[in-house]
C-alpha cells in the first residue's frame, strides 16, 4: 500500500532527477533529458488489522503473530479474541466456528496441527448474517498463505511440549504432501498426537446446605493418555479460470484414549467428620473414530455464483468407566458402557449474483442426524440403563443482499428461515420421548460506512443455540457416590438480539458487542437428598441475560519491533433468587456482575540472519463468567527464539525452509483459575483451572518446534462444507 505521503516523496525524486538531467533548446524552449533510474524500493507499513466484508481481517504474515507457535497460540493475541479458562472466544461472543480456506473445521485439534508460520490472514466475524446458520454466534475464518509452483512440495513438522512442573507432554508430528500438475492438484498427509498426564492435582470443595449440612473437601489426582491419528486426502481440478471441483476425505482413529480421575475427600456432616472417601474412575474410549467425505463445487454458471457441498459424517465411541470406591463402610464397584453412533447427511447451496447496483445471495442448506445411544450400568441399584435414539431435520433458506448507498456506503440486509424437525425417542421409557418443530426466522442487518481514513460498521442480527445432542438425552451417569449427571431432552433453543459496532483507524482497531439473550442453557448443580448427593444436569434461565464486549487494539510496527497489543473488556448481567436454606427467608440473591479485563501483548523482534525474539503476554482478571466467579488473574507470560533456513529441496521444485522454534511459556507459572461455583444451595470449590475441554493442562511448559518444508505448493481446495453446526453438537 502506497500512502499519499509516499507518492509524493517519488514524485520529488523524479523532478530532482530530471531537473539534473535537463537541457533547454532555443529551437521550442522544451526540455530534453535522459533518465536513468537504476532502481526504485518504496516500503511502507500496511495496517495490520482491516474491516473487510463485515469482518475484522488481522494480517498474520510478516507480523509478530506470525512465529507464534500453534494456531491456536497465534489466535489469542488476534484482536477481537481471548483465552477464556484455556478455550479460544470471540470477545462478548462466546465459542466461534472456525474455517480454514472454506472449509468447516470439524475437530478443532486441527487449530494445534495447524502452524502460526503457514497463516495468510484471520478474519473475526463477530455478527454473522444470514448465509451462516442461526446458531453460530461467531466466525473465524483462516486463510493459508498463497504458494506457488507444480510438482512434488510438503512438510513435515515436529514439536514437543513438555510441562516443568508435572507429568504433561504432548508430542506431536505431521506430513504433508500435495502433489499439482496443470489443473489436477491431489493432497493428502497424517498427524499423531500422542499426549500424556500424570499427577495433576487440584484442590476441591463441595458443600450442599439443607436440612444437613454436607461437605467434602480434598484433592482430585487427572491421568491421561491418548494417542490419536488423523488422515486426509483428497483431489481437486481446477475445471477453467471460473470453476472447480473436488472431494476430501478424513479419517481419526484413536490408537489410544484413557482418562483416569482419582478422589480423595473428608466427609464431613454438620461440620463433624464422618468418613474419609476415595474413588478412582478409569475410562477407556475404545473405537472413538470419525470419517467424513465432502464434495464441492465453486465456479460459475452464467452471470450466477456457485458454491454447492455435500457431506458425509459418521463417529462411533464406545466408553468403558470402571469406578472403584472406598470408605470407612467398605468397597464398591460400579461398570458403565456407553456406545455412541452418530451419522450426518448435510447439503448446501449458495448463489449470488449482481443485482441492479448490488448484489443478491440465495442459498439453501439441509442436514438429516441419526444418534444412537446405548447406557449400561451395573453395581448401583437406583440407575437404570437406556437406550436412545435421536433423529433431526433442518431445513434452512436464505437470502441477503448488498446495496451501496451513494456517498454513505454498504447496506446489507439478509433473512433467514430454519425448519427443524426434533424427535427424541427414549427405548427405555416411552414417557420420556420428545417431539417438536421449531419454524424460525433470524433477520441481520448491517451499515457499513468510511469517514477519510476511518472505517466503522453497525450491525444487527438475531441468532439461536442449540442444546449439544450429549444434553439431550435421557439416561442418568454415575460420576461418584456423591454425583450424578444427567441430559434434559426438553431443554430449549435460547434466543439471541446482537447488536455490533466495529471500526478501524490506521493502525488502532475497536469493537463493542451488545447481546441479549433469553432462555439462556447453563449447567446447573441441585443437591439430590440429604446425603451430599448432586445432580448436574443442563437448565433454560427463567429471565434474560445481557453481555457486554468491548476491545481496542493497537499495532504499530517501529523498526525492527513489531507489537499488537489488546485491551478489552467483558461483562454480563446475570442474578438469581435462588434456595438457601441458611437465610431466614430461604431465599438468597446471587449475582454474576462483575466484569472480566483483558490485556494481551504479541511483541517479537526481527533480527538479521533470520533470527526472530519473542515476548507474548495474556492477562485476565478476576470476575465472573457465565455462572462460576473466577477468583484468581489468569497471567500467562511467553518468550521464544526461532530461526530459519533457507536450503535446497530433497525433491526438486523451488526450495526449502527449515525452521526451529524453541519457547517457554507461562514462565511466572500463574496462566490458571480458582473457580467458585454458587448455586445457593449448593457451593463448588476448585483451584488450578486451566481449561475447559482439557481442565487439567498444564501452560507452564516448554516447546520446541521443527519444521521442514519444500516447494511449497498450496492446495487449491475450495470445499467449504455443509452441516456444520450439527457435527459440533456431536
Amino acid at each position: 500500500m502506497i500512502t499519499m505521503k509516499t507518492t509524493l516523496t517519488i514524485k520529488l525524486a523524479m523532478i530532482a532527477a530530471l531537473s539534473a538531467n535537463a537541457q533547454v533548446t532555443p529551437e521550442n524552449d522544451s526540455v530534453n533529458y535522459s533518465l536513468n533510474l537504476q532502481e526504485l524500493v518504496v516500503k511502507s507499513n500496511a495496517p495490520k488489522t482491516k474491516m473487510k466484508n463485515g469482518s475484522m481481517t488481522t494480517r498474520i504474515e510478516g507480523t509478530a503473530l506470525e512465529s507464534a507457535g500453534s494456531v491456536q497460540d497465534m489466535l489469542a493475541y488476534v484482536p477481537g479474541m481471548a483465552r477464556m479458562g484455556g478455550q479460544l472466544q470471540v470477545i462478548g461472543q462466546g465459542t466461534p466456528v472456525y474455517y480454514v480456506n472454506g472449509r468447516r473445521v470439524r475437530d478443532t485439534d486441527e487449530l494445534l496441527r495447524l502452524r502460526s508460520q503457514e497463516i495468510r490472514e484471520v478474519e473475526v466475524i463477530s455478527n454473522p448474517g444470514a448465509a451462516y446458520d442461526a446458531s453460530v454466534s461467531a466466525v473465524v475464518r483462516i486463510k493459508t498463505r498463497r504458494m506457488q509452483g507444480e510438482g512434488l512440495g510438503g512438510s513435515i513438522d515436529i514439536s514437543d511440549a513438555q510441562a516443568l512442573k508435572n507429568g504433561n507432554n504432548n508430542l506431536a508430528s505431521s506430513i504433508s504432501l500435495n502433489y499439482r500438475h496443470h489443473h489436477i492438484d491431489v493432497f493428502g498427509g497424517v498427524n499423531i498426537n500422542n499426549d500424556y498426564l500424570d499427577n495433576y492435582r487440584s484442590d476441591v470443595e463441595q458443600n450442599t446446605y439443607g436440612t444437613v449440612f454436607h461437605s467434602q473437601r480434598g484433592t482430585i489426582d487427572t491421568k491421561q493418555k491418548f494417542s490419536h491419528l488423523h488422515f486426509n486426502a483428497g483431489l481437486n481440478w481446477q475445471m477453467s479460470n471460473n470453476g472447480s471441483a473436488g472431494f476430501k476425505m478424513e479419517r481419526g482413529v484413536w490408537l489410544k484414549n484413557y482418562f483416569g480421575v482419582t478422589m480423595d475427600e473428608d466427609i464431613l456432616r454438620n461440620k463433624e467428620t464422618e468418613d474419609h472417601f476415595t474413588s478412582v474412575s478409569d475410562i477407556n474410549s475404545k473405537n472413538p473414530n470419525t470419517f467424513l467425505t465432502n464434495i464441492y463445487y465453486n465456479g460459475k454458471m452464467g452471470k450466477w455464483g456457485i458454491d454447492a457441498n455435500i457431506d458425509y459424517y459418521t463417529q462411533r465411541e464406545t466408553k468403558d468407566d470402571h469406578i472403584s470406591e472406598s470408605s470407612l463402610s467398605g468397597l464398591h464397584d460400579v461398570d458403565s458402557r456407553t456406545e455412541t453412533s452418530n451419522h450426518l447427511v448435510a447439503a448446501r447451496l449458495v448463489a449470488d449474483h449482481a443485482l441492479w447496483s448490488g448484489n443478491l445471495k440465495l442459498g439453501g442448506e439441509m442436514t438429516y442426524v441419526n444418534r444412537d445411544n446405548d447406557y449400561a450400568i451395573s453395581g448401583i441399584d437406583n440407575i437404570s440403563s437406556r437406550l436412545s435414539e435421536v433423529e433431526e431435520q433442518n431445513y434452512a433458506l436464505f437470502a441477503e443482499y448488498g446495496l451501496p448507498v451513494k456517498k454513505a456506503g454498504m447496506l446489507t440486509m439478509g433473512l433467514r428461515y430454519e425448519h427443524v424437525a426434533f424427535d427424541f425417542r427414549d427405548l427405555t421409557d416411552a414417557s420420556r420421548s420428545v417431539r417438536r418443530n421449531n419454524d424460525d426466522f433470524f433477520p441481520s442487518l448491517s451499515f457499513a460506512t468510511r469517514l477519510g481514513l476511518l472505517q466503522m460498521q453497525l450491525s444487527y442480527g438475531v441468532k439461536t443455540t442449540r442444546p449439544s445432542y450429549y444434553h439431550l438425552r435421557s439416561d442418568v451417569d454415575y460420576v461418584s457416590r456423591y454425583t450424578l449427571q444427567t441430559g434434559e431432552p426438553t431443554l430449549k433453543n435460547e434466543i439471541s438480539h446482537d447488536l455490533g459496532l466495529m471500526g478501524r483507524w490506521r493502525f488502532i482497531s475497536f469493537a463493542a458487542n451488545y447481546v441479549h439473550i433469553k432462555d439462556a442453557i447453563y449447567d446447573w448443580t441441585t443437591p439430590y437428598n440429604d446425603n451430599g448427593v448432586v445432580m448436574i444436569g443442563m437448565v433454560n434461565f427463567n429471565q434474560p441475560i445481557d453481555r457486554l464486549g468491548i476491545f481496542v487494539n493497537m499495532a504499530p510496527t517501529i523498526g525492527c519491533w513489531s507489537t499488537s497489543n489488546t485491551l478489552g473488556m467483558m461483562k454480563q448481567w446475570l442474578s438469581f433468587n435462588l434456595d438457601d436454606p441458611r437465610e431466614a427467608t430461604g431465599k438468597r440473591e446471587v449475582t454474576y456482575n462483575k466484569p472480566m479485563f483483558i490485556f494481551n501483548s504479541a511483541n517479537s523482534f526481527s533480527l538479521s540472519h533470520n533470527w526472530k525474539l519473542e515476548l507474548n503476554s495474556e492477562f485476565y482478571s478476576k470476575s465472573h463468567f457465565r455462572n462460576v466467579r473466577i477468583l484468581e488473574h489468569y497471567w500467562n507470560l511467553t518468550a521464544a527464539v526461532e530461526k530459519k533456513w533457507k536450503c535446497r529441496s530433497l525433491f526438486g521444485g523451488n526450495g526449502g525452509q527449515l525452521s526451529i522454534r524453541l519457547s517457554c511459556a507461562d514462565i511466572f507459572n500463574t496462566a490458571r483459575h480458582d473457580v467458585l461455583l454458587d448455586l445457593g444451595n449448593y457451593s463448588l470449590f476448585q483451584s488450578d483451572i486451566v481449561g475447559e475441554n482439557r481442565s487439567h493442562y498444564s501452560m507452564h511448559r516448554v516447546a520446541l518446534n521443527i519444521c521442514y518444508t519444500f516447494n511449497t505448493v498450496k492446495s487449491k481446495y475450495k470445499g467449504q462444507g455443509a452441516g456444520s453446526e450439527a457435527k459440533k453438537r456431536m
